[in-house]
């Protein structure tokens, strides 16, 4: 675990440098290209930091979080790398989004596999 936390470290670290600060969808799928475990480590926080706003309200429902006041609801069966598979085939589907901050594009491209059910 602390190296993958040094390793996303390390990559935001990097990707920030050179982009003033704001990791893009560009900088992030290159880095994803040439290191698989920070892109996966990258994607989850992602995820975490998004749940952690909205946990007490939409606990039942694991990889749960809202965007733009629409709940997003990730199947509880996916995997951290098909999660993290399934954004990236987003991402790389959509060059319109490589300018765009990593985080932004993780939240858009996981809102496109929304399968939310009505609590």
């Amino acid at each position: 675990m602390r190296s993958l936390v040094a390793a996303l470290t390390l990559m935001l670290s990097l990707c920030a440098q050179g982009q003033g600060g704001i990791v893009t969808v560009g900088a992030f799928l290159a880095e994803c290209d040439r290191d698989r475990e920070p892109c996966l480590a990258f994607v989850l926080g992602v995820i975490e930091g998004a749940r952690h706003q909205t946990r007490e309200r939409l606990q039942a429902q694991p990889y749960t979080f809202v965007l733009h006041g629409e709940p997003v609801c990730l199947p509880a069966r996916w995997s951290s790398e098909e999660i993290t598979t399934r954004v990236l085939d987003v991402l790389q589907k959509e060059p319109a989004t490589h300018r765009f901050s990593a985080v932004s594009g993780v939240l858009y491209a996981l809102s496109t596999h929304s399968e939310c059910q009505q609590t």
